[in-house]
């Protein structure tokens, strides 16, 4: 059975940040398809099985936590923002449980082999150097989990887009999917990869999902 996006309503979780993380887009049309069908997809990758521990690094408002829920026995999130108890409190309106806590990427509060699966959207196209939260990621996940990560493609089309709305493609991502993907392959070659839309080369796409086991 195919994981299904579960999209809260509207305003049913706090904005913690309208530019890292503007979650109005996902509710337009043609701008919420391609925001709602990354999260689907890293939904597809995790594919449909439940997990012990499945930790979500970077989780913003908390939008993709309740499509998370019922693939997993304990669900965790990580983000550093400072509003961690808002989206608490409003995903327990929304009957949704999970552990929060306040961290940084790069150096998780979490030990070693912790996580059956882990699982991050479009946050390492923001980081300079890229290797340094894949690593802690693989650190924290156990032998044989699943690691999926999504990120968007750098190419025109995309970079027309980003600008659309309103934000400078190469200031917001200094790392490209190309630059991203290389450091994949020197720390864990082994990964599989699927573009969105299916049909178009990589390097043409608009976005991608890796997934891998450690």
């Amino acid at each position: 059975m195919r994981n299904r996006l579960q999209l809260p309503r509207r305003n049913a979780l706090p904005p913690v940040d309208p530019d890292a993380e503007p979650t109005r887009y996902y509710y337009w049309p043609l701008v919420g398809w391609f925001y709602r069908k990354r999260l689907q997809m890293a939904l597809d990758a995790l594919e449909a099985r439940p997990y012990p521990r499945l930790l979500e690094v970077a989780c913003g408002s908390g939008l993709f936590l309740p499509s998370l829920r019922p693939l997993c026995e304990e669900l965790h999130a990580l983000d550093r923002h400072e509003h961690l108890e808002s989206v608490r409190q409003g995903l327990a309106r929304l009957g949704v449980a999970a552990e929060l806590r306040q961290g940084d990427a790069l150096a998780m509060p979490y030990a070693a082999e912790s996580f059956d699966a882990v699982v991050n959207v479009s946050m390492l196209e923001h980081l300079p150097e890229p290797g340094d939260a894949i690593a802690e990621m693989l650190r924290v996940l156990k032998p044989g989990g699943r690691l999926v990560l999504g990120f968007p493609c750098r190419n025109p089309g995309m970079d027309a887009f980003f600008r659309l709305l309103g934000f400078d493609p190469r200031a917001i991502h200094p790392s490209s999917h190309q630059d991203i993907l290389a450091t994949l392959r020197q720390r864990r070659p082994g990964f599989t990869l699927a573009v969105l839309p299916r049909w178009l080369p990589l390097d043409f796409s608009l976005y991608c999902v890796c997934t891998m086991t450690k």
